[in-house]
């Protein structure tokens, strides 16, 4: 499995984990925020992004990292699975063709756009994509054998087409294999195993980067299906790169790296911020090794590493600690003693935190984001780990 990839002559470590940007910006964190927790990419919503700020505005201003002045890799989603939440919720602002994407300005159907497959890789050169993934028929999770044959049948031909785009693009930008991006594609069919199948072949035949965890990854209970994920990642190659595409909790990352993922985005660490839900280290993550966390993977003992902090318990009101005693993130590091102090403090207290929350003060959102997101990043290095 690869341990290391080279993007734009840049190289980066595997598995990595990006934060939801959906329009240029994690919630409530600029860039320098970004930057002091360890994070190397950002995952960005191409369909978000042409319309504001604008596909003529990227292109003026360099792309979407010279906007946020990030340094790191920028991955951007095609927009396809938001379209079809937005027509799945109200079939009357759109629906799915073998063209592209249907949108109506209203229900009366006055005026309608077309989103293609060229459409959003055109967008993401002009984002300025490191990652781009192609637009994709998302499967839904109630769909029946017919719906889900076309959604694989339409998710292979959008590939191609998207391929095609992709390649004249890069001639058009003079890009060669040493500074391209990379082309994702997801694979479709939902739970079927044969359309799955058949779905992954085809798209390996055309050629990808990376290959990403298409549908839905929950059972008929609402619950994590990692035997779905598991045999997703046994459609390629054991050295292909994977992604997967909305995952997950540091549990839920864990247990996919080991089934042969490297990539992971999710917007669970800063929604459940902004919450009051941190992510915190049961035990000294300093103490634990890459084969321990295999081990208890397998053994499903990850509850032993991993767990919560709510910080909506009144108990916390007058709680000094840090949030995590296991945490290095700007938040959680204690100051040094100095002469006045009896004590070393916490950047940020539990009782500190919680009085923001409860008085609603914007920085509750800013501070809990970073400890959350230096906690997947710190799930990251543990996995990187040899041994």
């Amino acid at each position: 499995m690869p341990t290391q990839i080279t993007i734009k002559n840049k190289s980066y470590q595997l598995p990595i984990y990006v934060p939801d940007a959906t329009l240029g910006v994690a919630r409530s964190l600029d860039s320098l925020d970004l930057v002091a927790v360890g994070l190397e990419g950002v995952m960005v919503n191409t369909y978000h992004l042409i319309q504001k700020p604008g596909e003529a505005v990227l292109q003026t201003v360099g792309g979407i990292k010279q906007l946020m002045n990030w340094p790191g890799f920028v991955s951007s989603d095609s927009g396809g699975f938001q379209l079809f939440s937005l027509i799945q919720k109200n079939p009357q602002l759109g629906k799915i063709t073998d063209e592209g994407i249907v949108l109506y300005t209203g229900p009366k159907k006055q005026r309608k756009t077309l989103f293609t497959p060229e459409d959003s890789i055109r967008m993401q050169f002009a984002i300025g994509s490191d990652v781009m993934i192609c637009l994709d028929d998302f499967t839904p999770p109630t769909a029946d054998e017919r719906r889900i044959k076309e959604s694989v049948e339409r998710t292979i031909a959008w590939a191609k087409r998207a391929k095609t785009e992709f390649m004249r693009q890069l001639e058009l930008h003079q890009m060669d294999d040493n500074n391209r991006p990379l082309l994702l594609a997801p694979i479709q069919g939902h739970n079927h195993p044969q359309l799955r199948q058949q779905c992954s072949q085809a798209l390996q035949e055309i050629g990808f980067d990376i290959y990403g965890l298409g549908g839905w990854p929950l059972d008929d209970n609402g619950k994590f299906d990692y035997s779905f994920c598991e045999k997703n990642a046994e459609l390629t190659p054991k050295d292909s790169l994977r992604f997967a595409l909305g995952v997950g909790t540091p549990e839920n990352m864990v247990k996919l790296f080991f089934m042969g993922y490297q990539f992971f985005d999710c917007v669970l660490p800063t929604r459940d911020a902004r919450h009051g839900r941190l992510y915190v280290f049961k035990t000294d993550p300093s103490q634990i090794t890459r084969t321990m966390l295999e081990k208890l993977a397998a053994n499903n003992q990850l509850d032993e590493v991993f767990g919560f902090l709510y910080l909506n318990k009144g108990q916390l009101a007058t709680d000094n600690d840090p949030i995590s005693d296991y945490c290095d993130c700007p938040i959680c590091t204690t100051n040094q003693k100095t002469s006045q102090q009896a004590t070393s403090t916490p950047q940020v207290s539990r009782a500190y935190l919680h009085h923001l929350f409860k008085i609603g003060d914007s920085s509750a959102h800013r501070l809990a984001s970073l400890h959350n997101l230096r906690t997947y990043v710190r799930v990251m290095e543990l996995l990187r780990q040899e041994h």
